[in-house]
């Protein structure tokens, strides 16, 4: 089973407030919560709810997305305008270009990074391979170098197709029960690793080289340290239907702890602006 939580050592820092004032720092001035509480009565009063004012939000949607609200409907006015161009060269498509200006214009990623997380993840090897590849995240692996108990495999409760459009990845059809279970009768093949893997132990070789036996879908757990914007970035691309559906957990419940700690700001840096 594919599992993904907090840290219990390391709870996550920062608020979208925090975010909001590092954003604020370089002009030497602060924000604060708006504070909501109703009177109940024979003086009792509501927890106060926290909430960011309006043009913090604004601020925020201002680094997500690299202009302001009013710069974004300019833009969108003169990509639909020069839809309406006829234009003869397609090198000077003025829609293209746009886009390319659309493309080419920088996000104000540096405030995202004051707020961190870490997380403890268990799943399968192949899993952590796909997810290690992500730049300022930090992972710290179970090793079989020096652990050789506790060997447990992954095992998908479907055997998905592969998909038919694209080079890599699946589609969403069942290969057939039979059939797979003639090509792979899983069980066995998982205790004829262990067995290998044990054997190789008992007669002495070194855990590093009997780990060589197990198999892509032997269970791993790794801490995973990093900043909102890192893990961020990170939710954006796996979170993608076409990424493999196994690592789509792990980057959804990335995803969900993002937003508790960071309403505004989670939903900016992965869904993007509207």
């Amino acid at each position: 089973m594919i599992v993904t939580q907090l840290n219990p050592d390391t709870p996550p820092t920062g608020t979208d407030l925090s975010i909001v004032n590092a954003a604020r720092k370089s002009f030497g001035r602060r924000s604060e919560w708006d504070i909501d509480q109703t009177y109940l009565g024979d003086g009792n009063m509501t927890d106060p709810v926290r909430t960011l004012k309006d043009k913090d939000k604004r601020l925020l949607e201002f680094l997500a997305r690299g202009m302001t609200a009013d710069d974004f409907e300019a833009f969108l006015d003169s990509v639909d305008e020069a839809t309406k161009v006829d234009f003869c060269e397609p090198e000077v498509d003025p829609v293209v270009e746009l886009l390319w200006q659309w493309r080419n214009t920088p996000t104000h990623d540096t405030p995202f990074n004051h707020g961190f997380f870490s997380f403890e993840v268990k799943a399968p090897i192949f899993v952590a391979r796909h997810l290690v590849k992500h730049e300022y995240l930090i992972m710290s692996e179970y090793s079989r170098r020096y652990i050789t108990d506790d060997v447990e495999f992954y095992t998908p409760e479907v055997w998905r197709k592969a998909a038919a459009d694209v080079k890599q990845g699946s589609s969403s059809e069942a290969v057939d029960k039979e059939l797979l279970n003639e090509a792979y009768p899983d069980s066995q093949y998982f205790v004829d690793a262990e067995c290998y893997y044990n054997d190789l132990l008992a007669i002495g070789v070194a855990p590093e080289q009997a780990r060589m036996v197990l198999p892509q879908s032997l269970m791993t757990s790794w801490t995973w340290s990093g900043t909102l914007g890192a893990f961020a970035n990170m939710c954006k691309l796996r979170l993608s239907p076409d990424t493999q559906y196994e690592t789509r957990l792990v980057a959804q419940a990335v995803y969900e702890e993002l937003k508790k700690q960071f309403p505004v700001s989670a939903p900016l840096l992965v869904e993007g602006v509207i």
